[in-house]
C-alpha cells in the first residue's frame, strides 16, 4: 500500500459524494457514474490494504483502477452529459488524475508475490 492507493482512495471517495457536492445530483447518468465508478475506484486502491497488507497489490489491479479513470474521463460523451461544463470537467480532470494516478501505481509497484506466476512456479519447485 503506498501513498499513490490514499490518493487514488481519495479520488474514488470524492467522487461518488461529487454529484451532490457539484450540485449535478440531477443528471443521472453522472450520478450513476459517479457511484459506480469512484465506488469502484475507491474499493480497489484500497484493496491491497485489505487483501495484501502491506506487501502491495498485484499490478494488474492498478491497471484496472486506471481503466476505470479512462472510462470516468469518457464518460461525458458516452452518456450525454458533456453539455454540462461542470460536470463534464470534473469527470474529465478526476478521470484523468485517476488514470495517471493508477499507470504509475502500476508501473511503480513491485506486486504481491502472489502476483507473478514465475515466482509461484519457483516456489513449487
Amino acid at each position: 500500500m503506498t501513498w499513490r492507493n490514499w490518493v487514488l482512495a481519495v479520488f474514488g471517495a470524492w467522487f461518488v459524494v461529487s454529484a451532490w457536492l457539484l450540485g449535478v445530483a440531477h443528471i443521472q447518468a453522472y450520478l450513476w457514474s459517479a457511484i459506480i465508478l469512484g465506488g469502484l475506484t475507491l474499493l480497489g486502491s484500497l484493496s491491497p490494504l485489505v487483501l495484501h497488507g502491506r506487501q502491495g497489490g498485484p499490478k494488474w489491479l492498478a491497471y484496472v483502477v486506471s481503466l476505470f479513470g479512462l472510462y470516468l474521463g469518457l464518460n461525458p460523451w458516452f452518456y450525454g452529459f458533456s453539455s454540462n461544463a461542470g460536470a463534464l470537467w470534473v469527470t474529465m480532470l478526476v478521470g484523468a488524475a485517476i488514470l495517471a494516478a493508477g499507470l504509475i501505481e502500476a508501473l511503480n509497484s513491485k506486486g504481491s508475490p502472489s502476483s507473478s506466476p514465475e515466482r509461484s512456479l519457483k516456489h513449487s519447485a
